[in-house]
């Protein structure tokens, strides 16, 4: 196979949702994808045979609880929409044991070779909408985690899963969390707070509590903060790859880890771009994904 059929079937997993890892060989890409095939594979001959499969020792799954691929599809136009991928491959299930109260839906999976699947509240079986969730944003939301996992960079994995959502606070706000101690940080000095403030009216314990509401608001500064900042690398590049002439910018940079992001926003013109995708195709089987996906060849544009 040569180089051009490399990149045009590369290409083609792309649009399913499987992407080059930053660094990525042509020749290794196609062996973590048979890798990751074989993975599935075992994975979906075991819930034949056993009716269940326990993944990752946490989560059990049965066939019974299987999301049909009509459901799976309800999210396939967002996903195409926003970032020119849709799910071919990552299977999806209800949980109806013990979650969270809140709990809508997460996805489970491996970095490593893209094995993922994704997991449902029960409550989703029959409805479209629950609490504050909609079923089709949900799936959404973990296929782009689905996808972009290979990246393995986090500071702006939520921020492109949000983005399916409707919900303006979620879309603006939702990347404030993105590693696991964020929310004990974030409720945790409150907590303090609440403690002190009864120790002090109660307890007949004379103390400012003026420390305590610092406290309490360090921690949410920082995440608006941090926010703030990674959300305006991706707008910075989106509106420098709009004004080079680009279509579809938003589903570039999903491709794109935050440091290329951050170069791409500090790009001065047109030309600049070019050769910076002409060397990056050049060097990386990602980058020549996007080319081919993401520019016409022939289009003198760029």
């Amino acid at each position: 196979m040569n180089n051009e059929m490399l990149i045009a079937a590369a290409a083609e997993l792309d649009r399913s949702g499987f992407m080059p890892l930053p660094g990525e060989s042509a020749e290794a890409f196609l062996a973590r994808f048979k890798e990751s095939e074989e993975t599935f594979a075992d994975f979906e001959s075991a819930l034949e045979k056993e009716g269940s499969v326990t993944l990752f020792d946490d989560f059990q799954v049965t066939s019974k609880d299987r999301i049909p691929p009509e459901i799976i599809a309800e999210a396939a136009g967002r996903t195409r929409e926003l970032y020119g991928f849709e799910n071919r491959r990552v299977p999806g299930f209800f949980l109806s044991g013990k979650v969270g109260a809140l709990w809508g839906g997460c996805m489970i999976g491996d970095p490593d070779n893209g094995f993922a699947v994704m997991l449902l509240r029960s409550q989703f079986r029959k409805r479209s909408k629950w609490y504050v969730y909609e079923r089709a944003e949900l799936l959404a939301h973990e296929l782009c985690h689905a996808m972009r996992q290979s990246l393995s960079d986090i500071y702006l994995e939520e921020y492109f899963a949000y983005q399916t959502g409707r919900s303006f606070l979620r879309r603006n706000f939702g990347n404030c969390f993105i590693k696991g101690y964020d929310a004990i940080l974030f409720i945790l000095p409150t907590f303090i707070l609440l403690g002190a403030t009864m120790l002090r009216e109660f307890g007949a314990m004379n103390f400012p509590l003026w420390p305590f509401w610092v406290l309490a608001g360090v921690y949410p500064l920082f995440l608006l903060i941090r926010n703030f900042l990674s959300i305006r690398q991706v707008r910075r590049g989106e509106k420098k790859l709009r004004s080079f002439g680009i279509p579809q910018p938003g589903a570039l940079l999903f491709r794109c880890t935050l440091a290329e992001i951050k170069a791409i926003g500090r790009m001065k013109s047109k030309e600049e771009f070019k050769r910076f995708l002409e060397d990056m195709s050049g060097r990386e089987l990602r980058w020549a994904v996007i080319k081919v996906r993401f520019f016409n060849q022939e289009d003198e544009k760029l």
